[in-house]
């Protein structure tokens, strides 16, 4: 149902998007959780680090 609203709203881009990420979302979304993770991890150690 998603790929069906993507192809329609999108066109031909978002049809080749989607085969791209359809393709590759294993190591796209660790790739996107490791980010988040790294961020998530850092700015807590330096409000941590600011509070001492």
């Amino acid at each position: 149902m998603v790929e069906g609203f993507v192809d329609y709203a999108l066109g031909p881009h978002g049809r080749f998007l989607s085969e791209i990420y359809l393709q590759y979302q294993f190591p796209i979304n660790t790739l996107i959780v490791g980010i988040a993770t790294y961020k998530l991890f850092f700015t807590r150690k330096k409000k941590s680090a600011e509070t001492h």
